[in-house]
């Protein structure tokens, strides 16, 4: 796979790189619960997803009842429950039983925190593989959860759920349960503080790093943001209307946002599960899509926009930047090069600074042409390879009259 950008050069220039597309695990419209190496291992509505320090990728398999783990190289494998058996059992890896399991997150100690949907509990996984209940009581929706899905750690270890069936977002802290925002079982859209906000199927949850929790209010089909206070706020979108424009805050539209993430450099990313692409909310204030296309759903791996979603659920960024997608009704787990920015900067003696943000790990290619190349692309020095999030090349001949310069990721 290759992903090309081209940038015409000004003086200081910055443009955009497309998209890519590949599967990492899982075969397209095929539901099932084996295990093996990449498109060999099925699964079955995989939801949530979570990535750990080494960046194991964790998947909440909701319709098989398990939590399953890809290793770094690919090799998918069942971390907790049994393949297809509902039930509640704590116990150790296998001996465990979940009953649709939907949210996951890491907290500081690297135990998975699973929101076992179907339980309405709130499930706690070693590193080792032992699963304990630490909130709610196994079928009992007058407990205190009702359908729990999206799942977020704070600073503090204070572990947010998204209690979707409760229409109100709970703290557990120090085993405490409280409901943080909303009130339960009384959904709407009203924006306020703590009890007087109201929700309609919130789903995916994340904190930016300010300590701001950031909610997919799903029905509602806006992001919202609840500050450390509990004020909440309507982030992006309009209440009831849904669509899928790209713009501003207030001019964005989405449908039944799911999963969001942040990235390294604070961009809030949303899975727009019923529009079938994935959204980039920036810190400019601007909302884009940067994978899929707006209504078409599909299975279509591809580079420059060709790639195609069915109902992504799950996001998380593996920690050398590649964005993770449980593409859930295609049964499939996918890798998305996210769109980079390559910025163009002059600096002393008529030399050329291009950088953009980068994965660890992956090969560049840059490359330039001029007018008098007749469309002919020469290479600029040998490739690099990325050993930090953000990649830097000059070029030392840059011709006053300008170039077009294009960065190529090698596979």
């Amino acid at each position: 796979m290759k992903i090309v950008l081209t940038a015409i050069l000004l003086a200081a220039v910055a443009a955009r790189a497309q998209d890519g597309v590949t599967t990492l695990a899982g075969l397209a419209l095929v539901s099932g619960a084996t295990n093996g190496m990449g498109t060999n291992a099925l699964f079955n509505d995989p939801a949530a997803i979570a990535v750990d320090a080494a960046g194991n990728v964790f998947v909440a398999d909701s319709q098989n009842d398990a939590i399953r783990e890809i290793t770094t190289n690919g090799v998918v494998t069942t971390f907790a429950g049994q393949m297809g058996v509902q039930g509640s059992a704590d116990g150790r890896g296998t001996n465990a039983q979940f009953d649709a399991p939907s949210g996951l997150a890491f907290d500081a100690n690297g135990n998975l925190l699973v929101s076992d949907t179907g339980n309405n509990t709130i499930r706690e996984i070693t590193p080792a593989g032992a699963v304990s209940t630490i909130a709610g009581i196994a079928g009992d929706v007058s407990n205190v959860f009702s359908a729990p899905l999206g799942i977020a750690v704070a600073a503090n270890g204070a572990i947010f759920v998204a209690d979707s069936g409760n229409q109100c977002i709970r703290e557990i802290f120090n085993g405490a349960i409280s409901t943080f925002a909303g009130e339960p079982q009384i959904w709407g859209t009203a924006d306020g503080l703590g009890a007087n906000a109201q929700f309609d199927g919130p789903v995916g949850l994340a904190f930016d790093a300010h300590g701001n929790l950031f909610v997919s209010d799903a029905n509602n089909d806006t992001i919202r943001e609840i500050t450390p206070a509990g004020d909440v706020s309507t982030f992006a979108g309009l209440p009831g209307a849904d669509g899928a424009m790209d713009g501003s805050l207030q001019s964005a539209r989405f449908r039944s946002p799911a999963e969001l993430t942040f990235d390294r450099n604070g961009n809030l990313f949303v899975a727009d599960s019923m529009n079938q692409i994935i959204r980039e909310i920036g810190t400019n204030g601007l909302v884009q899509t940067i994978s899929g296309l707006p209504g078409v759903f599909g299975a279509t791996n591809g580079v420059n926009g060709q790639g195609r979603f069915f109902n992504p659920y799950g996001l998380a960024f593996e920690p050398d930047g590649s964005l993770i997608v449980s593409d859930t009704y295609n049964e499939m787990i996918r890798l998305v090069t996210v769109p980079f920015m390559i910025a163009v900067q002059q600096s002393e003696g008529n030399k050329l600074v291009l950088s953009w943000d980068s994965v660890i790990g992956r090969n560049y290619q840059v490359q330039y042409m001029t007018s008098a190349d007749c469309a002919i692309w020469s290479n600029l020095d040998a490739p690099v390879t990325a050993a930090c999030p953000i990649l830097v090349q000059t070029d030392s001949i840059a011709s006053s009259s300008g170039k077009i310069y294009r960065v190529i990721i090698l596979q």
